[in-house]
């Protein structure tokens, strides 16, 4: 489908499916008028003032009236020029995906902001623990602070009669808490990427018994059970998952025929068009077909993995680095992730479907689990040491000794050294598939 065509909707190329590029030579003569000037290439034009921003804000024509006595500034702005710079190039010359909306060059730039990230993953994966954690007041001037524990599982009644203003508080703190909001958005958005409500409700019950299996480590993941079973499953993924779905039905209902600006009769259809740039150009319907073969269920299994891992690198991190929750660098990494993960879906339901005997997966792809392993990397050196609760350590620990290891007849295990209160040495026993998982 044409950004601004004349024409009806009609499949995507095989050469953008292949490569997951778009040729933008071959749509070049097909767009609108009054839109065609931001598809033709500029990129001498736009080096040349790239330069001559660089040249005023460098003050490499006067470096004495732009020389400064801090150094921490200048290298801030080095840093920021040179992040700058990137985005630039790959604004014009990265490789485009397979989506056009609303223009190629968005994506572009996406792609080089995952770089970006993955680059700066990495030079915090070299660094000691410490070192990180005050690295990150350069991010945020908040960052570098110890965190407070918060536990959502020390008091899980949910009738308290002694409480002088509210009985319910329990309950009440829960639903106005800040991650409600964040997960029912967060299911809303994964529905309409995914697009199959069975794949979306394991993934959905599959991040519980995470939580459930982290929550020795993670005070957060102690969650009482009917905020586990009744709030999370059964009212905020589910009304997520279901918001979501009906999403994808209504643009899998709409008839995909685009005319451009300049042909609408009015300003009101004009206005409607230009909003529409922001809508998809046609809706595919993605097959997962998980039970197709064996094959096919280890692909999507990968996928449930790496978007498990990943959303377990997000409180990991966020406890390793002491990043509170409403601070800005958490929301920055979940928008980024959202706009990374909109053209990987698309670029590994395409490679999945791909009957060719030699193929490669798309660069989101690529770069998606280039940064989930670098995140996670960061989790298992930074979290080296995490604190472990002996209480819900040995609770857990049954639990996974029973459903993990029971059915499996495991008997190895593992003996982990504590220390109490007290400073004697004690021991706690846990299952090898508990340390493994």
């Amino acid at each position: 489908m044409e950004p601004n065509g004349h024409r009806r909707a009609r499949r995507r190329d095989p050469a953008v499916q292949a490569n997951g590029s778009v040729s933008l030579s071959s749509v070049a003569d097909e767009h609108d008028p009054w839109t065609a000037w931001a598809y033709k290439p500029r990129t001498i034009s736009l080096l040349l003032i790239g330069a001559c921003f660089l040249i005023w804000a460098s003050g490499a024509l006067d470096p004495e009236s732009s020389s400064s006595g801090d150094h921490v500034t200048s290298v801030k702005r080095g840093v920021w020029a040179m992040i700058a710079v990137f985005l630039a190039y790959c604004l014009l010359q990265a490789p485009s995906t397979v989506l056009i909306r609303p223009h190629p060059a968005i994506w572009r730039l996406v792609h080089g902001m995952a770089v970006i990230y993955l680059v700066c993953l990495t030079f915090l994966l070299f660094q000691k623990r410490d070192d990180a954690r005050q690295f990150m007041k350069f991010l945020h001037p908040d960052l570098g602070v110890e965190l407070p524990e918060r536990s959502y599982g020390a008091d899980c009644r949910i009738y308290v009669p002694e409480h002088p203003t509210s009985r319910f508080k329990n309950v009440y703190e829960t639903l106005f808490d800040e991650f409600v909001v964040a997960h029912i958005f967060g299911w809303w958005g994964k529905a309409i990427m995914i697009r199959n409500q069975p794949l979306l409700w394991v993934l959905s019950i599959g991040f519980e018994l995470m939580e459930l299996t982290f929550r020795h480590m993670l005070p957060n993941f102690n969650e009482c059970w009917w905020d586990s079973i009744i709030l999370d499953i059964l009212v905020c993924n589910w009304f997520g998952i279901w918001s979501g779905m009906h999403t994808v039905r209504y643009f899998d209902g709409r008839t995909y025929e685009w005319v451009g600006i300049s042909r609408q009769p009015n300003i009101i259809c004009k206005v409607k068009r230009t909003l529409g740039q922001f809508t998809p150009a046609q809706w595919d319907k993605d097959e997962w077909h998980p039970l197709l073969g064996p094959w096919r269920f280890i692909q999507v299994l990968s996928l449930c993995i790496v978007f498990l891992t990943v959303e377990l690198n997000t409180f990991f991190l966020k406890f390793c680095l002491w990043i509170p929750p409403r601070n800005p660098v958490i929301v920055y990494r979940l928008i980024l992730w959202w706009l990374i993960a909109i053209p990987t879906i698309r670029e590994y339901n395409s490679y999945l479907q791909d009957r060719k005997p030699v193929k490669k997966v798309g660069a989101f792809c690529w770069l998606s689990l280039a940064i989930c392993i670098i995140e996670l990397l960061i989790c298992i050196k930074f979290g080296h040491v995490l604190p472990i609760s002996q209480i819900n350590a040995s609770v857990v620990g049954n639990f996974l000794d029973i459903c993990w290891c029971g059915p499996f007849n495991i008997s190895d295990s593992v003996v982990v050294a504590t220390t109490s209160n007290s400073g004697e040495k004690e021991t706690m026993k846990f299952p090898l598939w508990y340390i493994i998982l």
